[in-house]
Protein backbone atom coordinates (compact mmCIF):
# COMPACT_ATOMS: atom_id res chain seq x y z
CA UNK A 1 0.00 0.00 0.00
CA UNK A 2 2.99 2.29 1.15
CA UNK A 3 4.22 1.82 -2.79
CA UNK A 4 0.90 2.48 -4.11
CA UNK A 5 0.53 5.86 -2.45
CA UNK A 6 3.95 6.60 -3.60
CA UNK A 7 3.51 6.61 -7.19
CA UNK A 8 0.08 8.43 -6.54
CA UNK A 9 1.92 11.32 -5.42
CA UNK A 10 4.95 10.89 -7.65
CA UNK A 11 1.71 10.79 -10.78
CA UNK A 12 0.85 14.74 -9.34
CA UNK A 13 3.88 15.37 -9.00
CA UNK A 14 4.99 14.18 -11.98
CA UNK A 15 1.84 16.18 -13.44
CA UNK A 16 3.45 19.30 -12.08
CA UNK A 17 6.75 18.40 -12.82
CA UNK A 18 5.66 18.10 -16.65
CA UNK A 19 4.47 21.27 -16.75
CA UNK A 20 7.02 22.80 -14.92
CA UNK A 21 4.91 23.47 -12.02
CA UNK A 22 4.16 27.26 -13.08
CA UNK A 23 0.91 27.55 -14.67
CA UNK A 24 0.19 27.09 -18.44
CA UNK A 25 -1.42 30.38 -18.93
CA UNK A 26 -3.05 30.81 -22.85
CA UNK A 27 -3.44 34.58 -22.56
CA UNK A 28 0.15 35.64 -22.02
CA UNK A 29 0.24 37.73 -24.87
CA UNK A 30 -2.06 39.59 -23.24
CA UNK A 31 -0.62 39.88 -20.03
CA UNK A 32 2.99 38.69 -19.81
CA UNK A 33 3.05 40.27 -16.13
CA UNK A 34 1.54 36.50 -14.99
CA UNK A 35 5.55 35.06 -15.76
CA UNK A 36 7.85 38.21 -15.84
CA UNK A 37 7.52 40.46 -13.26
CA UNK A 38 9.00 43.30 -15.58
CA UNK A 39 6.47 43.88 -17.70
CA UNK A 40 4.30 45.31 -14.27
CA UNK A 41 2.72 48.28 -15.45
CA UNK A 42 3.71 48.56 -19.25
CA UNK A 43 -0.25 49.41 -20.44
CA UNK A 44 0.15 52.48 -18.03
CA UNK A 45 -3.31 52.70 -17.14
CA UNK A 46 -4.24 50.38 -14.20
CA UNK A 47 -5.84 47.22 -15.23
CA UNK A 48 -7.34 44.67 -13.55
CA UNK A 49 -7.89 41.17 -14.81
CA UNK A 50 -9.22 37.53 -14.34
CA UNK A 51 -9.12 34.89 -15.59
CA UNK A 52 -9.83 30.73 -15.46
CA UNK A 53 -8.61 28.18 -17.02
CA UNK A 54 -10.01 24.33 -16.74
CA UNK A 55 -8.15 21.48 -17.92
CA UNK A 56 -8.93 18.28 -18.59
CA UNK A 57 -12.43 17.99 -17.59
CA UNK A 58 -12.60 14.13 -18.48
CA UNK A 59 -10.91 13.24 -15.48
CA UNK A 60 -11.59 14.14 -11.56
CA UNK A 61 -9.07 16.44 -10.02
CA UNK A 62 -7.92 17.84 -13.63
CA UNK A 63 -5.95 21.00 -13.38
CA UNK A 64 -7.69 24.06 -12.77
CA UNK A 65 -6.07 27.82 -11.60
CA UNK A 66 -7.63 31.30 -11.34
CA UNK A 67 -5.84 34.78 -11.83
CA UNK A 68 -6.54 37.79 -10.53
CA UNK A 69 -3.92 40.72 -11.40
CA UNK A 70 -3.68 43.80 -10.94
CA UNK A 71 -1.19 46.55 -11.90
CA UNK A 72 -0.42 50.10 -13.38
CA UNK A 73 2.04 52.68 -13.38
CA UNK A 74 0.79 53.92 -9.56
CA UNK A 75 3.86 55.90 -8.80
CA UNK A 76 5.24 57.66 -12.23
CA UNK A 77 5.53 56.84 -15.80
CA UNK A 78 8.62 54.97 -15.15
CA UNK A 79 7.71 52.63 -12.42
CA UNK A 80 4.99 49.76 -12.25
CA UNK A 81 3.78 48.32 -9.35
CA UNK A 82 0.84 45.58 -9.49
CA UNK A 83 -0.59 42.29 -7.45
CA UNK A 84 -0.68 38.83 -8.46
CA UNK A 85 -3.17 36.24 -6.92
CA UNK A 86 -2.76 32.34 -8.19
CA UNK A 87 -5.27 29.72 -7.08
CA UNK A 88 -3.92 26.79 -8.42
CA UNK A 89 -5.50 23.02 -8.16
CA UNK A 90 -4.42 19.42 -8.88
CA UNK A 91 -5.79 16.48 -8.30
CA UNK A 92 -4.82 16.03 -4.27
CA UNK A 93 -2.50 18.99 -4.39
CA UNK A 94 -3.63 22.73 -4.63
CA UNK A 95 -1.42 26.15 -4.33
CA UNK A 96 -2.53 29.70 -3.46
CA UNK A 97 -0.16 32.32 -3.86
CA UNK A 98 -0.10 36.21 -3.54
CA UNK A 99 3.39 38.34 -4.96
CA UNK A 100 3.58 41.81 -4.97
CA UNK A 101 5.32 43.12 -8.18
CA UNK A 102 7.51 45.99 -8.70
CA UNK A 103 9.03 46.89 -12.32
CA UNK A 104 11.27 50.22 -13.61
CA UNK A 105 11.65 51.61 -16.89
CA UNK A 106 14.76 52.77 -18.24
CA UNK A 107 14.32 54.76 -21.31
CA UNK A 108 17.10 54.96 -24.05
CA UNK A 109 15.58 56.51 -26.84
CA UNK A 110 12.15 57.26 -28.18
CA UNK A 111 10.30 53.33 -27.69
CA UNK A 112 13.14 51.66 -27.37
CA UNK A 113 13.93 51.10 -23.25
CA UNK A 114 14.96 48.22 -20.33
CA UNK A 115 12.66 47.29 -17.62
CA UNK A 116 13.73 45.50 -14.78
CA UNK A 117 11.01 43.80 -12.26
CA UNK A 118 11.07 42.06 -9.38
CA UNK A 119 8.19 40.03 -7.33
CA UNK A 120 8.06 38.98 -3.73
CA UNK A 121 5.11 37.13 -1.95
CA UNK A 122 3.88 33.61 -0.26
CA UNK A 123 2.15 30.56 -1.58
CA UNK A 124 0.71 28.28 0.51
CA UNK A 125 0.92 24.70 -0.99
CA UNK A 126 -1.38 21.81 0.56
CA UNK A 127 -2.10 18.40 -0.31
CA UNK A 128 -5.72 16.82 1.09
CA UNK A 129 -5.50 13.22 1.49
CA UNK A 130 -8.77 12.56 1.89
CA UNK A 131 -9.50 12.70 -2.12
CA UNK A 132 -6.94 10.12 -2.87
CA UNK A 133 -8.39 7.01 -4.14
CA UNK A 134 -6.74 3.95 -1.62
CA UNK A 135 -7.71 0.64 -0.53
CA UNK A 136 -7.18 0.36 2.90
CA UNK A 137 -7.98 3.99 4.13
CA UNK A 138 -6.66 2.72 8.17
CA UNK A 139 -3.11 2.16 6.22
CA UNK A 140 -0.65 3.98 8.93
CA UNK A 141 1.43 5.15 6.38
CA UNK A 142 -0.91 7.62 4.97
CA UNK A 143 -1.59 10.96 6.03
CA UNK A 144 -4.56 11.14 8.44
CA UNK A 145 -5.20 14.68 7.45
CA UNK A 146 -4.24 17.79 5.48
CA UNK A 147 -0.88 18.86 5.10
CA UNK A 148 -0.79 22.64 4.18
CA UNK A 149 2.57 24.46 4.65
CA UNK A 150 3.19 28.28 3.58
CA UNK A 151 6.61 29.62 2.37
CA UNK A 152 8.09 32.47 0.93
CA UNK A 153 8.43 32.81 -3.02
CA UNK A 154 10.13 35.53 -5.03
CA UNK A 155 10.75 36.09 -9.16
CA UNK A 156 12.62 38.24 -10.99
CA UNK A 157 12.67 39.38 -14.81
CA UNK A 158 13.73 41.84 -17.04
CA UNK A 159 12.44 43.11 -20.61
CA UNK A 160 13.91 44.70 -23.46
CA UNK A 161 11.27 46.83 -25.73
CA UNK A 162 12.53 47.74 -29.05
CA UNK A 163 10.34 49.76 -31.29
CA UNK A 164 7.88 46.35 -32.45
CA UNK A 165 10.29 43.90 -30.70
CA UNK A 166 10.05 42.56 -27.33
CA UNK A 167 12.51 40.34 -25.08
CA UNK A 168 12.31 38.95 -21.66
CA UNK A 169 14.00 36.85 -19.06
CA UNK A 170 12.18 36.05 -16.35
CA UNK A 171 13.53 33.24 -12.87
CA UNK A 172 10.02 32.06 -11.43
CA UNK A 173 10.53 30.48 -8.02
CA UNK A 174 13.80 31.81 -7.22
CA UNK A 175 14.23 31.27 -3.66
CA UNK A 176 13.97 27.18 -4.84
CA UNK A 177 11.95 26.22 -1.58
CA UNK A 178 11.36 22.69 -0.04
CA UNK A 179 8.06 22.26 1.64
CA UNK A 180 7.97 19.11 3.98
CA UNK A 181 5.15 17.34 5.03
CA UNK A 182 4.68 15.18 8.46
CA UNK A 183 2.56 12.36 8.98
CA UNK A 184 1.21 11.50 12.59
CA UNK A 185 3.70 7.96 12.53
CA UNK A 186 6.41 10.31 11.60
CA UNK A 187 6.47 10.12 7.93
CA UNK A 188 7.65 12.23 5.43
CA UNK A 189 7.08 13.61 1.79
CA UNK A 190 8.43 16.84 0.50
CA UNK A 191 7.52 19.56 -2.44
CA UNK A 192 9.84 21.35 -4.03
CA UNK A 193 9.27 25.06 -5.59
CA UNK A 194 11.89 24.28 -8.58
CA UNK A 195 13.79 27.26 -9.80
CA UNK A 196 12.46 28.12 -13.34
CA UNK A 197 13.88 29.70 -16.20
CA UNK A 198 11.86 31.87 -18.91
CA UNK A 199 12.72 33.07 -22.06
CA UNK A 200 9.92 35.39 -24.56
CA UNK A 201 10.25 36.82 -27.59
CA UNK A 202 7.87 38.88 -29.46
CA UNK A 203 7.64 41.12 -32.57
CA UNK A 204 4.42 43.36 -33.76
CA UNK A 205 4.29 43.64 -37.61
CA UNK A 206 2.29 46.06 -38.38
CA UNK A 207 0.24 44.64 -41.83
CA UNK A 208 -1.72 48.39 -42.52
CA UNK A 209 -1.11 51.21 -40.83
CA UNK A 210 -4.48 52.82 -42.44
CA UNK A 211 -6.86 49.79 -41.19
CA UNK A 212 -4.65 49.46 -38.17
CA UNK A 213 -3.77 45.69 -38.46
CA UNK A 214 -0.84 44.17 -37.04
CA UNK A 215 0.23 40.69 -37.19
CA UNK A 216 2.67 39.46 -33.65
CA UNK A 217 4.02 36.20 -33.73
CA UNK A 218 5.44 35.16 -29.92
CA UNK A 219 7.38 32.62 -28.56
CA UNK A 220 7.57 31.40 -24.92
CA UNK A 221 10.28 29.00 -23.64
CA UNK A 222 10.41 27.14 -20.67
CA UNK A 223 13.42 25.48 -19.10
CA UNK A 224 13.90 24.13 -15.76
CA UNK A 225 16.72 21.75 -14.84
CA UNK A 226 16.89 17.81 -15.39
CA UNK A 227 13.59 18.44 -17.00
CA UNK A 228 12.31 18.59 -20.72
CA UNK A 229 12.85 22.13 -22.57
CA UNK A 230 8.75 23.81 -23.62
CA UNK A 231 7.86 26.34 -25.62
CA UNK A 232 4.93 27.63 -27.07
CA UNK A 233 4.34 29.57 -30.63
CA UNK A 234 1.39 32.19 -30.69
CA UNK A 235 0.89 33.78 -33.61
CA UNK A 236 -1.82 36.85 -33.25
CA UNK A 237 -3.89 39.46 -35.52
CA UNK A 238 -4.87 42.34 -33.92
CA UNK A 239 -7.88 44.23 -35.82
CA UNK A 240 -8.18 47.60 -35.03
CA UNK A 241 -6.83 47.53 -31.50
CA UNK A 242 -10.94 45.87 -31.18
CA UNK A 243 -10.60 42.50 -32.08
CA UNK A 244 -7.91 39.99 -31.93
CA UNK A 245 -7.61 36.45 -33.14
CA UNK A 246 -4.90 33.80 -32.65
CA UNK A 247 -3.42 30.03 -32.67
CA UNK A 248 -0.71 28.22 -30.43
CA UNK A 249 1.23 25.56 -30.34
CA UNK A 250 1.80 23.60 -27.19
CA UNK A 251 5.29 21.18 -28.23
CA UNK A 252 4.27 17.58 -27.35
CA UNK A 253 0.80 19.45 -25.79
CA UNK A 254 -1.89 20.90 -27.60
CA UNK A 255 -2.78 23.24 -30.60
CA UNK A 256 -5.04 26.28 -29.99
CA UNK A 257 -6.80 29.03 -30.41
CA UNK A 258 -7.71 31.92 -29.05
CA UNK A 259 -10.37 35.08 -29.58
CA UNK A 260 -10.63 38.21 -28.10
CA UNK A 261 -12.68 41.66 -27.63
CA UNK A 262 -11.78 44.93 -26.42
CA UNK A 263 -14.96 46.61 -25.40
CA UNK A 264 -15.23 50.24 -25.27
CA UNK A 265 -11.07 50.69 -25.01
CA UNK A 266 -11.78 48.98 -21.53
CA UNK A 267 -13.36 46.05 -21.05
CA UNK A 268 -11.59 42.77 -22.58
CA UNK A 269 -13.08 39.71 -23.57
CA UNK A 270 -10.71 36.65 -24.42
CA UNK A 271 -11.37 32.61 -24.71
CA UNK A 272 -9.06 30.25 -25.63
CA UNK A 273 -9.28 26.49 -26.39
CA UNK A 274 -6.39 23.97 -26.62
CA UNK A 275 -6.90 20.58 -28.66
CA UNK A 276 -4.82 18.07 -26.87
CA UNK A 277 -2.63 16.10 -29.49
CA UNK A 278 -1.94 12.42 -28.68
CA UNK A 279 -3.90 9.67 -26.78
CA UNK A 280 -5.01 11.49 -24.11
CA UNK A 281 -7.74 13.59 -26.11
CA UNK A 282 -9.67 10.44 -26.33
CA UNK A 283 -10.10 10.99 -22.62
CA UNK A 284 -8.96 14.18 -21.36
CA UNK A 285 -12.39 16.44 -22.45
CA UNK A 286 -12.19 19.83 -22.63
CA UNK A 287 -9.38 22.22 -21.99
CA UNK A 288 -10.17 26.27 -21.96
CA UNK A 289 -9.44 29.62 -20.75
CA UNK A 290 -11.62 32.53 -20.12
CA UNK A 291 -10.30 36.02 -19.74
CA UNK A 292 -11.69 38.92 -18.28
CA UNK A 293 -10.09 42.48 -18.09
CA UNK A 294 -10.94 46.18 -17.50
CA UNK A 295 -8.69 49.61 -17.78
CA UNK A 296 -8.93 52.24 -15.61
CA UNK A 297 -8.48 54.59 -18.55
CA UNK A 298 -9.01 58.32 -17.98
CA UNK A 299 -10.98 60.27 -20.90
CA UNK A 300 -8.17 61.97 -22.71
CA UNK A 301 -8.72 65.64 -22.78
CA UNK A 302 -8.89 67.27 -26.60
CA UNK A 303 -6.41 69.85 -27.82
CA UNK A 304 -9.02 72.95 -27.01
CA UNK A 305 -9.87 71.99 -23.62
CA UNK A 306 -5.98 71.60 -23.32
CA UNK A 307 -5.56 75.09 -24.04
CA UNK A 308 -8.70 76.18 -23.08
CA UNK A 309 -6.77 75.17 -19.90
CA UNK A 310 -3.60 77.20 -20.59
CA UNK A 311 -5.83 80.43 -21.67
CA UNK A 312 -6.47 80.65 -18.50
CA UNK A 313 -2.92 81.01 -17.17
CA UNK A 314 -1.51 82.98 -19.63
CA UNK A 315 -2.04 86.58 -20.66
CA UNK A 316 -0.75 89.39 -23.50
CA UNK A 317 2.21 88.10 -25.82
CA UNK A 318 1.63 84.20 -24.75
CA UNK A 319 -2.07 84.52 -24.68
CA UNK A 320 -1.95 85.84 -28.15
CA UNK A 321 0.50 83.51 -30.02
CA UNK A 322 -1.31 80.55 -28.63
CA UNK A 323 -5.00 82.05 -30.08
CA UNK A 324 -3.16 82.54 -33.47
CA UNK A 325 -2.15 78.66 -33.26
CA UNK A 326 -5.15 77.63 -32.46
CA UNK A 327 -6.63 79.83 -35.73
CA UNK A 328 -3.97 78.32 -38.07
CA UNK A 329 -5.37 75.10 -37.23
CA UNK A 330 -8.94 75.98 -37.56
CA UNK A 331 -7.63 77.54 -40.97
CA UNK A 332 -5.88 74.15 -41.94
CA UNK A 333 -8.70 71.84 -40.98
CA UNK A 334 -11.47 74.52 -43.18
CA UNK A 335 -8.77 74.14 -46.20
CA UNK A 336 -9.29 70.73 -45.94
CA UNK A 337 -12.52 70.51 -46.37
CA UNK A 338 -14.48 69.63 -49.75
CA UNK A 339 -16.49 72.32 -51.01
CA UNK A 340 -15.56 75.60 -48.79
CA UNK A 341 -18.33 77.61 -49.18
CA UNK A 342 -18.14 81.63 -49.17
CA UNK A 343 -19.36 81.97 -46.23
CA UNK A 344 -17.52 79.85 -44.26
CA UNK A 345 -14.27 81.88 -46.66
CA UNK A 346 -15.58 85.37 -45.01
CA UNK A 347 -15.98 83.97 -41.66
CA UNK A 348 -12.36 82.83 -40.69
CA UNK A 349 -10.95 85.89 -42.91
CA UNK A 350 -12.78 88.15 -40.62
CA UNK A 351 -11.40 86.20 -37.50
CA UNK A 352 -7.99 86.28 -39.22
CA UNK A 353 -8.13 90.17 -39.37
CA UNK A 354 -8.31 89.88 -35.50
CA UNK A 355 -4.75 88.76 -35.14
CA UNK A 356 -3.01 90.35 -38.13
CA UNK A 357 0.23 92.71 -37.80
CA UNK A 358 1.50 92.90 -41.69
CA UNK A 359 4.40 94.32 -40.42
CA UNK A 360 5.83 91.92 -38.11
CA UNK A 361 8.05 89.12 -39.75
CA UNK A 362 6.90 85.99 -37.15
CA UNK A 363 6.81 83.14 -39.20
CA UNK A 364 3.38 82.57 -37.64
CA UNK A 365 2.19 86.27 -38.77
CA UNK A 366 3.79 85.54 -42.56
CA UNK A 367 2.14 82.43 -42.46
CA UNK A 368 -1.25 84.61 -41.37
CA UNK A 369 -0.95 87.25 -43.72
CA UNK A 370 -0.64 84.85 -46.75
CA UNK A 371 -3.74 82.92 -45.85
CA UNK A 372 -5.33 85.93 -45.30
CA UNK A 373 -4.53 87.31 -48.98
CA UNK A 374 -5.43 84.55 -50.52
CA UNK A 375 -8.66 83.85 -48.59
CA UNK A 376 -9.70 87.38 -49.13
CA UNK A 377 -8.93 87.84 -52.91
CA UNK A 378 -11.29 84.61 -52.89
CA UNK A 379 -13.92 85.93 -50.59
CA UNK A 380 -14.06 89.36 -52.44
CA UNK A 381 -15.07 86.97 -55.85
CA UNK A 382 -11.29 86.30 -57.23
CA UNK A 383 -10.65 83.08 -58.72
CA UNK A 384 -8.86 81.05 -56.89
CA UNK A 385 -7.24 77.33 -56.87
CA UNK A 386 -6.75 75.46 -53.82
CA UNK A 387 -3.72 73.05 -54.56
CA UNK A 388 -3.38 70.78 -51.18
CA UNK A 389 -2.07 67.04 -50.65
CA UNK A 390 -0.30 64.96 -48.52
CA UNK A 391 3.55 63.90 -47.51
CA UNK A 392 4.61 60.31 -47.45
CA UNK A 393 8.26 59.56 -46.80
CA UNK A 394 9.59 56.53 -48.03
CA UNK A 395 9.36 53.64 -45.51
CA UNK A 396 6.51 55.32 -43.93
CA UNK A 397 8.25 55.69 -40.41
CA UNK A 398 5.50 55.13 -37.80
CA UNK A 399 6.65 58.99 -36.02
CA UNK A 400 7.57 60.96 -39.57
CA UNK A 401 8.65 64.13 -39.15
CA UNK A 402 7.86 66.79 -41.36
CA UNK A 403 9.23 69.56 -39.51
CA UNK A 404 11.88 70.42 -42.05
CA UNK A 405 10.46 70.26 -45.11
CA UNK A 406 10.17 73.15 -47.45
CA UNK A 407 7.72 73.65 -50.19
CA UNK A 408 8.37 76.07 -53.33
CA UNK A 409 6.52 77.09 -56.04
CA UNK A 410 7.59 79.14 -59.02
CA UNK A 411 5.86 80.48 -61.74
CA UNK A 412 7.61 78.44 -64.88
CA UNK A 413 6.71 81.75 -67.50
CA UNK A 414 8.30 84.13 -65.36
CA UNK A 415 10.39 81.86 -63.07
CA UNK A 416 9.34 83.97 -59.88
CA UNK A 417 8.36 82.00 -56.90
CA UNK A 418 4.71 82.45 -55.90
CA UNK A 419 4.12 80.57 -52.70
CA UNK A 420 5.88 78.73 -50.16
CA UNK A 421 4.27 76.84 -47.41
CA UNK A 422 5.40 73.73 -44.56
CA UNK A 423 3.24 71.08 -43.80
CA UNK A 424 1.08 70.46 -41.05
CA UNK A 425 2.54 67.88 -38.29
CA UNK A 426 0.26 65.19 -40.21
CA UNK A 427 1.99 66.14 -43.54
CA UNK A 428 -0.69 68.21 -45.52
CA UNK A 429 -0.01 71.26 -47.18
CA UNK A 430 -2.28 74.29 -48.28
CA UNK A 431 -0.87 76.43 -51.41
CA UNK A 432 -3.53 79.10 -53.02
CA UNK A 433 -2.61 79.94 -56.58
CA UNK A 434 -3.92 81.39 -59.70
CA UNK A 435 -5.51 79.37 -62.64
CA UNK A 436 -4.45 79.32 -66.02
CA UNK A 437 -0.94 79.33 -65.35
CA UNK A 438 1.90 76.60 -65.41
CA UNK A 439 3.68 75.97 -62.26
CA UNK A 440 6.54 73.93 -60.50
CA UNK A 441 6.51 72.56 -57.30
CA UNK A 442 9.76 72.15 -55.05
CA UNK A 443 9.77 69.96 -52.21
CA UNK A 444 13.02 69.52 -49.84
CA UNK A 445 14.06 67.28 -46.85
CA UNK A 446 16.85 66.90 -44.78
CA UNK A 447 18.25 62.86 -46.03
CA UNK A 448 15.94 62.53 -49.18
CA UNK A 449 15.95 62.95 -53.03
CA UNK A 450 14.45 66.55 -53.92
CA UNK A 451 10.64 66.23 -55.42
CA UNK A 452 10.28 68.50 -58.55
CA UNK A 453 6.97 68.18 -60.97
CA UNK A 454 5.15 70.47 -63.07
CA UNK A 455 1.81 70.99 -63.35
CA UNK A 456 -0.62 73.53 -65.02
CA UNK A 457 -4.23 74.99 -63.34
CA UNK A 458 -7.00 75.30 -65.79
CA UNK A 459 -8.68 78.18 -66.23
CA UNK A 460 -12.50 78.16 -64.93
CA UNK A 461 -14.86 80.58 -64.31
CA UNK A 462 -14.71 79.58 -60.27
CA UNK A 463 -12.83 78.58 -57.47
CA UNK A 464 -11.92 75.27 -57.72
CA UNK A 465 -9.25 72.53 -55.59
CA UNK A 466 -6.38 71.06 -57.24
CA UNK A 467 -4.87 67.84 -55.07
CA UNK A 468 -1.09 66.68 -55.02
CA UNK A 469 0.25 64.27 -53.70
CA UNK A 470 4.21 64.15 -52.72
CA UNK A 471 6.25 61.01 -51.90
CA UNK A 472 9.58 61.77 -50.75
CA UNK A 473 12.08 59.10 -51.76
CA UNK A 474 15.71 58.80 -49.69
Amino acid sequence: MKAVFKILLFMFAGMSLHAQQIVLFNHYFYKPMVYNPAFTGIDKAPNIMLVNHTQWTGFKGGPQYNILTFDGTLINKNTGLGITIVSDKKGINSRTGATILYAYNIRFKDKIFLRLGLGAGAVNQSIDYSKALIENPNDPSLFSNTQSKTTFDANVGLAFICKGLEFGLAVPQIANNKINYVSSNDSRTFYTQSRHYLSSLKYNFLVSKTKDVSLAPQVLVRYLPNAPIQYDANLKLDLQKKFWIGATYKNDYAVGINLGVLLFKKLGIGYSYDYILGNLNKYGGLTHEIMLSFKFIKKEKTQEQIEDEQLKKLSGQDLNKLLIQRLLRKIETLLDKDNVTPEEIQEITDEISAFLDDTSTDPTQVTLNKYYKSLKNQAQGEINVLVKGKLALEGDPLIPDFSKVRITVTNVATKATVATATPTKDGKYFIILKPSEKYLIIVENDGYQKYVKQFSLAATVESYEFNQEVRLIK
